[in-house]
């Protein structure tokens, strides 16, 4: 880096010799500037500081206007000093010696060598990729910057990563690692992953700040598939043409005197460079859809790391600088650099001239590509800055009142940062000031006069050694393009661009801008306007590349930048290179040809101008820069038959970012093309739902896009017809409530004047209709579905496959919601579901299998699809061999005879249970699965099937699923077996025999409650049997199940205990020492018990303390009251007397149907817990009160002596005596 100069006050007598030692020290700093250059990179150096729109008039040769805002609009700096106030980025904290750094760069870089910042990354033929900075910019910080952000984005996009140290290591190693020949190819056997990876690369989901970001899903078309193989290959066909790019742009530039305030902003955006007889619009939006996707993760994630934060930051700064320091320039003004920091050293601002390739894991999770295995692969992309602006504002009231203050401050911190005594910092702070609610860092830049007569003495001696190397270095020998050739396009390339018409196009596409100067002298003026094959000239091929230095290079020779391709087999005339620079976002090109007057109302042969290709091809920047050329320009229509506007055109591309950015310039969203089209039509007829979606937000009454699509339905066109339907069914799964949206826009269709119901059966129809809408939602969609559901049930009768899928695919997104499904059924909906179930459009048959499912669900449906045949239209789908229609119609016939015996019949009788049991034989997982919840739906509580799906031999196929690995398929086999076994002892028997218990417990011992479920249902209803069952699991796991957060597992577990201690001390003692009680108490005691486990716990505690021929147990009896039992237990007792207290007839059921005993509760009266004795006593009380028959029952079941009583009638406790006195 070019050093500064340091001064000192000079009595007269020494100027002299000061002002000659300074010369010399700004000669030897000049020197030493280029001797970082190798032979190729200075001659690029010294052919774009001459071929630049920011060089002398003499090197241009043509005059220039310079791009609108700040360059154009800057006031006059009076003072010494120019203070910057930068927006503060939150969480961030920017060091002043980073700032001063670029600000020195960027003064050498544009006061001397004519350069603005900026990166391609271009592909060599080796695989690796070239970091294409200006020359100006290798060993800077800004060139760092921008490899480090673009090398980031890239890394994102592919999901490969490697740090820089490793990388640069790597990129000087990996040729000779894989041997790589003159023509690129690797000759080693060496595995390339395996070397890449053992050198640094890896999956960037490893870094800490990535982890996941490809398992999020951004895609909500569900129609779309974006990691398909066919999208994925169909996507690799023109990757090497893809480009994403970072443009930062300034949003806000305001001035007062001396004081700059800006905001600025960076947009990330695609495109595809190549011109439109190799890429077709279908193709292209296509691409754009992927594209869009990966970007949306791109943007989310970009920021991630703190070092890439910052990094942006600096750039949007950078965004600011270059037309502010473009314009002191023009004003004769210069930064001064003696006032800045001292530079970094040299080698702290190395910048990589190559990065190696990119290889993508076996195991690596992006997605985005679909590389073979081992294959490497180069980078594409890059960063630019709009050096465009938006007018200059004046600045608020707030920020002109401290002016003063802003003005002290930075001129403090200034004489801070450069007082010699201070001392080194790691960090230099930079002053923050707030105003208007946001808050600033106050930037101070010293300024010095700059006269082209009495030049700085850094930039006199900078220009002193261009001069003396310019004819030096230019133009190249045959020898030293050839190496350039070669180092970049390969041996045999290389060989072709001898050709100087090969060579000279070779050139521009890469902006090899000395090999194209040294050919341009070889060759005449003429044929310099020659066009290819495919009719491009070569300011055509530099436009599309962003090639500015060939583009000025071609405009130095007075060729016309107007020349328009020409198109070989209409003879035609095509794009200029302005429409080319639009399309392809070549920024910088795009704004040098404006400058060069290039005419921007020139239609190509589409009459297209280039404002319609920015905007087609979503190139917000373009459509920015055109518009600030000529305001006009967003309402131009083309000159061809449809007379599109550029709004209508984005429509037509789905060109999201540049409709948004339209509508922020007022563009007339109204307007239509030469067929009617308006903006939704237009978007609706290219599929672009993200377009739709955006409209829909707006919430504008004058875009109704519910309204036109529905309106589309009702038209005679197919295509509309087709598309409307297609559009309908990814929006009404974008938002949750959409599904009203697209109902109400109906309504309200349906609501106008000559659209509501004519016919007697449409009147009955609707008025069913709003009696269910009022009882189900209040009122709240009342006469919203009577449209809609007809409509779309005339399209289900339209004869046209394609439509009546599409018509299902909405039908089928939206029948989760209740009204939807009655509003169907009360149209007369299911006869129609129910005929196209004899169509051979599997795709057709699945969608109409899912609605009906749906449907099924609800109120007496099941009654009515099976009234209507559709169990026999359903089981004939099962001959079918596809799985995805085979899953629907399964889960369809599953919900029909789900609690309904008349059609689990039917589907015996229409000879559906063998097909079903031969399911449970296939390979697929997912029909195993789903064939077994069929069975245990159409057996569960049927013996009549449970019986004949039994003789269809299901019992082998189902051991032999339980035998498997995947617990998903077990579980769901062990659900078919729980409902063959309910109540059929044969079958049970069956089973056992077949020693599934083993496998369920092995089921069981996963925690899963399925297994503990059909378990006891083999358990049977004999005690004998569930005893048996009750060993087989054992001790352990009853207790596992009690202590299980599943009611199905604790209420087994209660039903368990309950069949180990019936009559059996022994198992009651074991289960007592295994601390089996405990987890019934806690399940007493719990709020949120299932009825049925409640009633289990309880038995088994009573079971758990008496054995045979009713013998209490002590050890099971203790337990209980240790653990705290008696209370809840007791106040059961109680609860039981108040409920049957007085009621005759609810104490014989209790007595008789419940067999209630008094025994269990009088034993409590010898409780040692005296509230125990008292709630006991009171319970019994409440039993006997005024109530002759129930003190027998009581006498009966054991006398009551007195001394029970006397203890309490004795207490000192007023209440406890009261108590005993009425017991």
């Amino acid at each position: 880096m070019l050093r500064p100069i340091k001064k000192q006050a000079l009595r007269n007598e020494q100027a002299d010799e000061a002002t000659y030692l300074a010369h010399l020290a700004a000669q030897r700093n000049a020197s030493a500037f280029f001797e970082k250059y190798d032979r190729s990179e200075l001659q690029e150096l010294l052919t774009t500081s001459f071929c630049s729109w920011l060089a002398s008039k003499d090197d241009m040769r043509h005059p220039l206007e310079l791009p609108s805002g700040l360059l154009s609009q800057m006031k006059s700096v009076n003072t010494s000093i120019a203070i910057v106030l930068m927006p503060v980025e939150p969480g961030l904290d920017l060091d002043c010696r980073e700032i001063h750094q670029m600000i020195r760069e960027l003064a050498v870089g544009i006061y001397c060598l004519n350069q603005i910042p900026s990166i391609n990354l271009d592909a060599n033929y080796d695989q690796s990729t070239s970091c294409s900075l200006p020359p100006a910019y290798f060993d800077t910080r800004i060139g760092q910057m921008l490899i480090a952000v673009d090398y980031m984005l890239k890394a994102l996009w592919h999901g490969v990563y490697m740090p820089k140290e490793k990388r640069v290591r790597f990129s000087e190693l990996w040729r000779s690692t894989m041997d790589i020949d003159q023509d690129g190819v690797p000759q080693t056997l060496k595995r390339p992953a395996v070397e890449f990876c053992q050198a640094g690369l890896i999956d960037i989901t490893k870094e800490p700040e990535f982890q996941g970001i490809y398992d999020e899903n951004v895609n909500e078309d569900p129609t779309y598939n974006p990691n398909s193989t066919e999208e994925k290959t169909f996507f690799m066909q023109f990757v090497d043409h893809i480009i994403l790019k970072l443009t930062f742009a300034t949003t806000k530039i305001q001035q007062y005197e001396d004081v700059f305030l800006f905001d600025a902003v960076y947009n990330l955006s695609s495109a595809i460079r190549m011109t439109e007889d190799h890429l077709d619009a279908f193709s292209y939006q296509r691409l754009q859809q992927r594209l869009t996707l990966q970007l949306k993760l791109l943007k989310k994630h970009l920021e991630k790391k703190e070092d890439i934060q910052k990094n942006i930051a600096y750039m949007k700064l950078i965004t600011f600088l270059i037309p502010f320091i473009i314009n002191l320039k023009r004003k004769n003004k210069v930064p001064n650099l003696s006032r800045l920091l001292q530079p970094y050293s040299d080698d702290k601002v190395k910048t990589e001239r190559e990065l190696p390739p990119f290889l993508l894991g076996t195991d690596f999770k992006c997605q985005h590509f679909l590389y073979a295995q081992d294959q490497y692969f180069h980078l594409h992309g890059g960063i630019e800055f709009d050096i465009g602006t938006p007018s200059v504002e004046e600045v608020s009231k707030e920020v002109k009142a401290a002016y003063d203050e802003m003005h002290t401050c930075a001129i403090n911190h200034l004489t801070q940062l450069l007082d010699p005594d201070a001392p080194y910092r790691e960090h230099y702070p930079i002053p923050v000031m707030d105003f208007d609610g946001k808050r600033y860092y106050v930037i101070g830049i010293e300024l010095e006069a700059f006269y082209m007569l009495f030049k700085s003495q850094w930039w006199g001696a900078i220009n002193e050694v261009i001069s003396t190397l310019k004819p030096k270095r230019l133009p190249l020998t045959d020898t030293q393009a050839m190496e350039q050739f070669k180092k970049r396009f390969g041996y045999r390339k290389a060989i072709k661009c001898k050709s100087l018409s090969f060579g000279m196009k070779s050139a521009a596409d890469r902006g090899l801008a000395a090999i194209f100067l040294t050919f341009c002298r070889r060759t005449s003026i003429n044929s310099l306007a020659i066009t290819d094959d495919c009719g491009y000239a070569y300011i055509h091929h530099a436009a599309i590349y962003n090639r500015v230095a060939i583009i000025a290079q071609v405009v130095k020779l007075h060729l016309t930048i107007n020349q328009k391709r020409s198109i070989p087999v209409s003879q035609a005339w095509g794009p200029t290179a302005l429409h080319l620079a639009a399309q392809c976002g070549s920024l910088e090109a795009l704004h040098f040809l404006l400058a060069l007057r290039a005419d921007y109302q020139i239609p190509d042969d589409r009459g297209w101008l280039p404002i319609h290709f920015a905007a087609y091809y979503d190139n917000v920047a373009c459509i920015t820069v055109l518009y600030r050329k000529d305001a006009e320009l967003i309402e131009v229509e083309t000159q061809s038959l449809y007379h599109a506007t550029p709004l209508l055109l984005a429509a037509v591309s789905g060109a999201l970012d540049s409709i948004k950015y339209l509508f922020s310039l007022k563009a007339n969203w109204l307007k239509k093309d030469g067929e009617g089209n308006n903006i939704i039509h237009l978007a609706a007829l290219n599929f672009h739902t993200e377009v739709l979606k955006h409209l829909i937000e707006l919430n504008n009454p004058a875009l109704p896009v519910w309204k036109t699509l529905v309106g589309m339905l009702n038209c005679e066109s197919y295509i509309r017809k087709r598309m409307a339907i297609q559009c309908l069914e990814v929006l009404c799964l974008a938002k949750d409530h959409y599904w009203k949206c697209i109902l109400q826009a109906v309504a309200q269709k349906f609501l106008t004047k000559g659209s509501l119901p004519q016919s007697p059966k449409e009147v009955r129809a609707l008025e069913r209709f709003t009696a269910c809408c009022i009882a189900v939602t209040g009122g709240l969609f009342l006469f919203l579905v009577a449209g809609t559901i007809p409509s779309l049930i005339n399209l289900l009768k339209s004869e046209d496959v394609k439509l009546e899928c599409l018509t299902l695919g909405v039908l089928s997104n939206i029948s989760t919601h209740d009204s939807i499904v009655r509003a169907f059924v009360e149209a007369g909906g299911i006869p129609v579901l129910i005929k196209l179930l004899s169509m051979e459009e599997p795709e057709l048959l699945s969608r109409c299998a899912v609605f009906l499912y749906d449907i099924s669900q609800l109120d007496n449906n099941q009654v009515i699809i099976a009234e209507l045949d559709g169990i026999p239209a359903l089981i004939d789908l099962l001959q079918y061999d596809l799985q995805d229609l085979l899953v629907n119609v399964m889960s369809c016939i599953r919900v029909l005879c789900k609690n309904n015996k008349e059609n689990q019949l039917k589907v015996k009788e229409m000879m559906g249970i063998e097909p079903l049991v031969q399911f449970l034989r296939s390979d697929s997982d997912v029909l195993v699965a789903v064939a077994s919840a069929v069975i245990a739906e159409i057996s569960r509580g049927n013996m009549e099937m449970q019986n004949a799906i039994m003789a269809a031999n299901v019992i082998d196929p189902l051991i032999r699923l339980l035998r498997g690995r995947k617990i998903g398929v077990q579980v769901k086999g062990a659900t078919a077996i729980e409902a063959l076994c309910e109540g059929n002892t044969i079958i049970q028997m069956r089973f056992l025999s077949k020693s599934v218990t083993k496998f369920l417990l092995k089921l069981l011992k996963a925690m899963k409650e399925q297994g503990a479920v059909t378990l006891w249902a083999l358990a049977g209803q004999t005690l004998k049997q569930q005893k048996f069952m009750a060993e087989q699991i054992g001790y352990n796991l009853i207790i596992d199940m009690l202590l299980s957060p599943s009611d199905k597992m604790q209420c087994v577990g209660g039903e368990a205990v309950i069949a180990l201690s019936k009559d059996s001390e022994i198992h009651q003692n074991q289960i007592c020492e295994g601390n089996g009680i405990a987890p019934l108490v806690r399940l007493l005691r719990s709020g949120r018990i299932a009825e049925g486990t409640l009633l289990s716990v309880i038995k088994a505690l009573g079971t758990m303390c008496v054995g045979e021929a009713h013998i209490s147990n002590p050890v099971s009896q203790e337990n209980v009251v240790d653990e705290g039992a008696l209370p809840i237990l007791v106040e059961v007792a109680f609860s039981l007397a108040c409920i049957v207290l007085k009621n005759s007839n609810l104490q014989s059921v209790l007595q008789e149907k419940e067999g209630f005993g008094y025994l269990d509760v009088l034993k409590l009266f010898y409780a040692p817990d005296k509230d125990i004795r008292l709630r006991a006593g009171y319970a019994i009380a409440i039993f006997a009160y005024n109530n002759p028959t129930q003190q027998i029952l009581i006498l009966e079941a054991g006398p009551i002596s007195i001394h029970v009583f006397e203890p309490l009638l004795g207490s000192d406790v007023e209440t406890d005596r009261a108590m005993a006195a009425f017991q």
